[in-house]
């Protein structure tokens, strides 16, 4: 009996160079589009600005993504995934709500200006991003409720509605740098530019979580 042809192992798995091409022009694709929404927001996100930008025909474009709506949804969640990602190995730690929270104050810290301009483009009609933040109660929410639950569970936080809870949480860490995204010449200037130093200071951002962490802590008995 002849033996068989022995095969160079995973060349069966190798994708045809076709498919390596559409997916490195996919790529190409999201990644351009995530640079022009950082620098101009969603609006200058037209299915030409971006073929043109990644030297790719607009019958690709179409090829891959559909509509440009399928196509910003997708941009935000490619930007958004790291953070979730991140999230659920903090969700791991030994104080998680905490660490979560934490983690997610500087990722907004950080993502701040092009965070607020999706908001707007959000609120100005914009559907490809008005679906992603649909999304929320199944990402991040989601997991701050049940982290808050699991607190309240094992004696560390007060009993109360946990989306009350969580109102609370992320108006002390959040909320204060989205809101002074763009608020020049809207107050006195060295007052808002204090404010805006401290809403997205790593420290103050830890701060402000300590503190709220500490008015929802469950009342032990003396």
């Amino acid at each position: 009996m002849i033996p068989r042809r022995q095969r160079s192992p995973g060349i069966a798995d190798r994708p045809p160079r076709a498919a390596t091409a559409d997916a490195g022009t996919r790529e190409r694709l999201l990644a351009t589009g995530l640079d022009l929404a950082r620098r101009d927001g969603i609006k200058s996100v037209s299915v030409r600005a971006v073929a043109a930008a990644a030297e790719v025909n607009l019958g690709s474009f179409v090829y891959h993504f559909g509509t440009r709506d399928a196509f910003v949804y997708e941009l935000v969640d490619r930007w958004y995934a790291p953070l979730m990602a991140g999230l659920q190995l903090s969700a791991g730690s030994d104080d998680p709500l905490r660490g979560v929270l934490r983690q997610l104050g500087h990722w907004v810290a950080a993502n701040g200006r092009f965070l607020a301009m999706l908001i707007r483009d959000a609120a100005a009609g914009e559907a490809g991003v008005r679906d992603f933040l649909a999304t929320m109660d199944r990402r991040h929410i989601a997991l701050l409720l049940d982290l808050i639950r699991q607190g309240q569970e094992a004696g560390r936080l007060a009993r109360a509605d946990p989306t009350l809870q969580l109102m609370f949480l992320m108006g002390s860490v959040v909320l204060p740098i989205l809101m002074l995204q763009g608020q020049q010449g809207l107050g006195p200037e060295a007052f808002l530019k204090r404010l805006a130093s401290l809403a997205g200071d790593e420290q103050a951002i830890d701060t402000r979580l300590d503190w709220a962490l500490r008015g929802l802590a469950a009342v032990t008995e003396g």
